[in-house]
């Protein structure tokens, strides 16, 4: 203050000198445009004059910065996780050179990219990496005895946001708010932005890891004496002393105002931390459910020790002392968060012991006496657990038991061998994994009538069994659908033995049977795209693509069912016909076409008992016909053998065929039919062959 009335004082003196004749004071008066002009263009030529202009360096300088600053100090600045010598090349020497050589260029930065180390001049290059910052003052001329002095120099990890916090909260807010150099007129404002940024930037750093930090002011707090608040020493004021108590209570006003909104801030924090306990998700199993209270303990013990802090203690005593509404409700809100805290503590002692149980849960043959045992610790903690002996929360239990078993059922089916592999050890993995979930419900349902509802008068087990196994039930559907795909396989997939056909559409036939194949294989290829997730129940997509190759199966059955009658209009002896039924003999495993099968099959013995019927109205005419003594007679007997070898051999056929195929009624028959025939033919060649 002082200084300023001297510098006051000198200039005075100085325009009395210059104007002392009063006419003199009036000839200046008009000249004072002018001058004023001159002086204006004369300032506006030194501001265009200062331009920042570029170092010159002579060459032994420049090699001598380049092989100093360069190599040795930029290279032994940069810590970069798992930077090496070789890293270095020669692009990033060259924009290394021209930050130093051109003083426009305020920020060198320096990250990988790729494995790729880069250096460039402009910060938005580099997006989610670790990097490596140098700035410049303004105007700065770097040389080798003035860098490692001046340069401004420092490490930004992937999280930007929690860099650039903790840079705000931790070096430059401590010093903001505690500086006396600032205008009063801007002071609060400035005080409150700031407060502001960090509110928000601390908000986004807990999002993002899942963690509620308190954001603590760094502002220097006033003291209470008697009735009224003052701050220890007059630095806040700048005038003189018969305003400083009016100055005081501004300031101190502004600073309440400020500390009521983080307090707001922190309810609001407190409030949802204790929100995490009600809102639960992606619960899918007994671990997912013991690392929830996990974190909700850990959350919640490291928010009572941020509120039990010297700094926190000290803000809500001084809104306390002055009555603030901001803090009324903040001993509901402790004593609330004490109690979580305690709650969850007792629920991690319960769950811990379960998981180690749940974590030995295997697809074995022991699995009733596995999920006994498990039940039987879920009526446990039912009983002595505050919290889980709420009906929804102990539910809530009992499903992610079911969804952990279907997890380890997940585990169990290998998709490679079901869909791509073996496909009847894919059937039989399934189905055990099927049966394991139905031995679960089972012993569920065992253990809620023997033994959950006959624990206590005064409590009720009464969970919705719909809850609990509507996701067992859906994965077990799901497993039925892969079972169709892996039989499906079975029938429809290229078999090791070629199929071929007789006769002259045989080649026709053979590529109707290839064009098929070739259909299936396509249909399949699109359950093979959605393998990583068919066992996903849910995932909605899977449901829509097995129902298309359901649809694509039955087209395909069709298209066989018109090929087998196709193939048997033409077919006129048995030797044909059974050539075609062992071609689709795989087809019997399939319903629809099982009863096709044993249609043809049956056509084939009735085509066998026409043959026997012809023999045997013949042989019946035949008798008699012939004596012995008639030349022709010998002829007669071949042909009587002849009939006879034809029919056992027909016969012989049918038989062996009947081994890979079904019995059917007509069977029986015709064997009665053929054994009188055969008996006719034998007994007359007898006689006749004793005649002769």
């Amino acid at each position: 203050m002082e200084n300023k009335k001297e510098k006051k004082q000198e200039k005075l003196k100085k325009t009395e000198k210059v104007i002392s004749d009063p006419h003199r004071e009036y000839l200046d008066m008009d000249t004072d445009e002018e001058g004023y002009e001159r002086r204006e263009t004369s300032e506006s030529e030194d501001e265009i004059s200062s331009e920042p202009e570029n170092p010159t360096y002579t060459e032994q300088e420049l090699i001598t910065l380049v092989s100093i600053v360069i190599v040795q100090y930029v290279k032994d600045l940069t810590i970069l996780c798992h930077l090496k010598e070789s890293d270095w090349n020669e692009s990033c020497y060259e924009v290394i050179r021209e930050y130093f050589q051109c003083v426009s260029h305020t920020i060198l930065i320096i990250f990988f990219n790729q494995n790729k180390l880069i250096a460039s001049l402009n910060l938005s290059d580099c997006k989610d990496v670790d990097l490596m910052y140098f700035l410049r003052s303004p105007l700065q001329i770097y040389t080798t005895d003035n860098f490692l002095k001046t340069i401004f120099c420092g490490n930004i990890n992937e999280d930007k946001t929690k860099s650039f916090f903790k840079f705000l909260q931790n070096i430059y807010a401590p010093v903001a708010l505690n500086s006396n150099e600032w205008p009063e007129i801007i002071q609060d404002d400035l005080y409150l932005n700031l407060h502001n940024l960090l509110m928000i930037l601390n908000e986004q750093l807990c999002k993002s890891i899942n963690r509620t930090i308190l954001y603590v002011p760094k502002e220097r707090l006033p003291e209470l004496r008697g009735f009224q608040l003052f701050y220890e020493d007059n630095s806040v004021i700048r005038e003189e002393k018969d305003t400083t108590i009016l100055m005081q209570k501004f300031h101190i006003k502004e600073l309440i105002g400020r500390l009521e909104k983080i307090v707001r801030c922190w309810t609001k924090q407190i409030h949802a931390a204790l929100n995490t306990t009600i809102i639960r998700r992606n619960i899918e199993s007994i671990m997912d459910e013991c690392n929830h209270w996990k974190n909700v303990y850990d959350n919640l013990n490291s928010l009572n020790n941020q509120l039990s802090n010297n700094e926190v203690q000290a803000i809500i005593k001084l809104l306390k002392n002055i009555n603030s509404s901001s803090v009324e409700s903040f001993p509901i809100f402790i004593r609330k968060l004490k109690e979580t805290l305690m709650e969850s503590s007792s629920n991690l002692i319960y769950l811990n012991i379960l998981s180690e149980y749940c974590t030995n849960l295997y697809i074995s043959d022991n699995i009733e006496s596995n999920m006994t045992k498990i039940l039987l610790l879920i009526l446990l903690i039912w009983v002595e657990s505050p919290f889980y002996s709420i009906t929804n929360n102990i539910g809530s239990l009992c499903r992610a038991l079911s969804t952990q078993l279907i997890s380890q059922c997940q585990r169990y089916i290998d998709l490679e061998t079901a869909i791509k592999g073996h496909a009847q050890s894919g059937i039989n993995m399934l189905e055990k994994s099927i049966s394991t979930c139905q031995m679960y419900r089972k012993v569920y349902k065992k253990f809620v009538k023997n033994i959950a509802t006959s624990i206590s008068p005064y409590k009720i087990w009464d969970i919705d069994e719909e809850m609990i196994f509507n996701n067992i039930n859906a994965f077990i559907q799901r497993c039925h659908d892969i079972i169709e795909i892996c039989n499906a396989r079975i029938i429809f997939e290229r078999c090791t033995k070629e199929i071929t056909f007789g006769g002259a559409r045989g080649i026709d036939y053979e590529k109707c049977c290839q064009q098929i194949e070739n259909l299936f294989y396509d249909n399949l290829n699109k359950i093979i795209a959605i393998k990583e997730n068919i066992l996903n129940i849910k995932d909605t997509n899977c449901n829509i693509t097995i129902h298309k190759f359901r649809i694509a199966i039955i087209q395909l059955e069709n298209m066989i069912k018109n090929l087998i009658n196709k193939i048997f209009e033409n077919i006129k002896n048995i030797d044909e016909g059974i050539e075609a039924i062992y071609a689709f003999e795989r087809f019997k495993y399939r319903t629809c076409l099982k009863d096709l099968i044993y249609e043809k099959w049956t056509q084939m013995w009735k085509m066998l008992d026409e043959e026997i019927e012809i023999c045997n109205i013949a042989t019946i005419k035949e008798i008699g016909a012939y004596h012995p003594l008639i030349k022709s007679f010998s002829k007669y007997l071949n042909v009587q053998y002849t009939k006879k070898y034809y029919l056992k051999t027909q016969y012989t056929k049918m038989i062996n065929a009947s081994y890979w195929l079904v019995n059917c009624v007509d069977e029986r028959y015709s064997l009665e039919r053929y054994n009188i025939v055969i008996d006719q033919l034998e007994d007359a060649y007898t006689i006749n062959a004793i005649r002769s």
